[in-house]
């Protein structure tokens, strides 16, 4: 003859209960194995760089317009004020800190800016990164991140700007 055992499973409450606990500990766990700040960090820099480039046609629209986009170096009116607002280099915004892309594209306090050591470039970094200790001589200091990004202007006529990324620092 054969006797059947009663099965015992666990009930519904403990289920509940369990299922409960493995969420908190979830949730109060999983923020510190998984840092998403370094993506962040980087989809702001892909974001600028767009606006960069944007930027930069939009000036290269401008001088067309004035007819100056084969010249070395000159300044243009981007707003038809009557005063120069932008330096621009072949038809695009140089890389000058203070007259090229940063007073092209109006840069506020959310952005850290500087002029790149060897000429010729403009590096950008949030302000919430402050990787930038300063600048002296014309050389940006970068001590406490890696994580920018670097506008040159173009070198000759034809030539286009160009945008590349330091993420090591992310």
């Amino acid at each position: 003859m054969y006797i059947q055992k009663k099965q015992q499973g666990f009930t519904l409450i403990e289920l509940v209960v369990v299922i409960v606990i493995l969420g908190i500990l979830a949730v109060t766990a999983a923020p510190k194995f998984i840092d998403l700040s370094a993506d962040a960090d980087k989809a702001v820099l892909e974001a600028a760089s767009g606006s960069l480039l944007s930027g930069a046609k939009l000036v290269y629209s401008k001088a067309i317009i004035q007819g100056v986009q084969n010249q070395e170096l000159t300044d243009i009116d981007i707003n038809g004020d009557g005063t120069t607002d932008v330096e621009i280099k072949y038809g695009y915004p140089s890389a000058d800190r203070t007259k090229g892309i940063a007073n092209a594209l109006d840069l506020g306090e959310d952005w850290t800016y500087g002029d790149g050591s060897s000429g010729g470039r403009f590096l950008l970094t949030t302000s919430s990164l402050t990787g930038f200790s300063g600048i002296t001589n014309n050389n940006l200091h970068i001590t406490k991140t890696k994580c920018y990004l670097t506008y040159t202007a173009p070198t000759a006529v034809g030539v286009l700007p160009t945008v590349t990324y330091t993420t090591t620092g992310c």
